[in-house]
């Protein structure tokens, strides 16, 4: 019997820390090269000798593009897989026609692609973890690709060994991160297995090549142990970011996002320290706003000090950001949306019949109330019921914008004119339905705002 080789000892006792419960399939993601040969032959060893008895298969796409080579990678991880008696999916994606101007990178299109199709065939075999080869250099590189982005504490954390793959219950799992790339080499050597190499991994025009041939080789004449001293680095971001996190998640439930628009209330940033009102901002707005190909579309220290200040008393109220997305300052509210908004629909006067739906603005609203109401736009005269002072301070503390203030709906008595109040702020309880054929617009966006504070958090 073949002795145990050090990667596979290194995944095995990965896999055996998880503390599965049942396992019925883990998917591989394999290129053919290196790391992902590495990966499936010590994870096949793995479940051979595991209680749990789970099956490994294979997932590879042909991505349509490098010609033969693809074609040369799809037969080596199908002739790979033969060998090993496991089955191999195979997507096939032409990428060529989803290329160019104002697209996402090759790069960032092959990773989503990937994913898409991970999420389909695990959907499928009822698997909930997804393996990929990701090694110790790998690490390196993504370390020092974020810093030069300008990243926070987040993106000091690296590659994760175990996360979350979006949008699905799925699980990525990266047993090699503890592992060398000279080490993967061997190890395929000791089992007598072949890797391909992807020749657009010697092509500089992506950074990740330019870190990994030459940045980090240099990196490493001054202090051989650098790979090394990332990785010890990016575990202990991770459990800084740990820390990090529970302060911030029961900030973030606070927000509301919807579509293109992101409003900060006043206590999800108020009482935390500047660099975690920064990871605040960092972590619900990489969401809404992607970088391009050249990284020049992403939010970098000087837009979030910009944000920074918006949440002091500066004289400070807008920010552009990138994305053609603009920050205003609303009250003690931050707002995020896009820079060119449509004006607001000019709307009539319309009476609100009590317990019974009427559409207003691209909703079905149901007021609770007695007797039927009015609801017409706001003027800067309106008081509501027991107050003195003027309407527009109390909408300006809840954070609605003052060049949608004019549309805002205000309620009245159909008779009298008076004014009984207005949606979310004063007067009436009301439940808003939005019309299935209705696009958010921002006046749409702080009326569920106030009323449906629930709605995109």
């Amino acid at each position: 019997m073949r002795p145990a080789h050090a990667v596979e000892t290194s995944v095995a006792k990965f896999l055996d820390q998880l503390h599965l419960k049942s396992e019925n399939v883990f998917i591989v993601s394999l290129s053919g090269g290196i790391d992902s040969v590495a990966l499936l032959s010590a994870v096949v060893s793995w479940a051979q000798q595991s209680h749990l008895h789970p099956k490994v298969e294979g997932f590879h796409v042909h991505h349509g593009i490098r010609g033969e080579e693809a074609d040369r990678d799809a037969r080596h991880c199908f002739s790979l897989c033969r060998k090993l008696h496991l089955p191999l999916h195979v997507v096939h994606e032409n990428l060529n026609q989803q290329l160019g101007p104002g697209k996402p990178s090759l790069e960032t299109l092959c990773r989503e692609k990937r994913r898409s199709h991970l999420r389909t065939v695990a959907a499928a075999r009822k698997s909930r973890h997804v393996l990929f080869g990701h090694h110790m250099e790998d690490q390196a590189e993504t370390l020092l690709g974020n810093l030069l982005r300008g990243c926070g504490l987040r993106g000091m954390t690296g590659m994760h060994p175990v996360a979350p793959l979006e949008n699905s219950d799925l699980k990525i799992l990266r047993p090699l991160l503890d592992c060398r790339k000279e080490q993967l080499r061997d190890y395929l050597q000791h089992c007598s297995l072949t890797a391909i190499e992807d020749s657009s991994n010697q092509s500089e025009a992506h950074r990740r090549n330019r870190l990994r041939h030459h940045l980090i080789p240099t990196l490493e004449k001054e202090s051989p142990e650098f790979t090394i001293h990332l990785h010890h680095l990016a575990a202990e971001m991770r459990l800084r970011w740990q820390h990090q996190e529970k302060i911030l998640d029961p900030r973030i439930q606070k927000i509301c996002r919807q579509d293109s628009f992101v409003s900060f209330p006043p206590d999800s940033w108020e009482g935390l320290e500047d660099h975690q009102v920064m990871d605040l901002f960092r972590e619900v707005l990489r969401s809404v706003i992607h970088p391009d190909q050249n990284h020049s579309s992403q939010l970098n220290r000087g837009h979030l000090a910009g944000l920074l200040n918006l949440t002091r008393e500066t004289p400070t109220s807008e920010i552009e950001l990138p994305g053609n997305r603009v920050a205003r300052r609303c009250g003690r509210w931050i707002h995020v949306s896009p820079q060119r908004l449509s004006k607001p629909p000019e709307w009539d006067s319309m009476t609100l019949p009590p317990h019974k739906a009427q559409q207003l603005l691209g909703f079905h609203w149901e007021i609770q109330s007695d007797v039927p109401l009015q609801a017409r736009r706001w003027q800067r005269d309106d008081r509501w019921p027991g107050r003195t002072t003027k309407s527009v301070e109390c909408l300006r503390k809840a954070g609605i914008p003052a060049d949608l203030r004019p549309y805002w709906p205000v309620l009245t008595e159909p008779e009298t004119g008076k004014v009984v109040g207005s949606p979310g702020i004063h007067g009436p309880k009301i439940s808003l339905i939005k019309a299935h054929e209705t696009e958010i617009d921002a006046l749409g966006f702080h009326l569920q705002r106030i009323l449906q504070p629930s709605v995109g958090h």
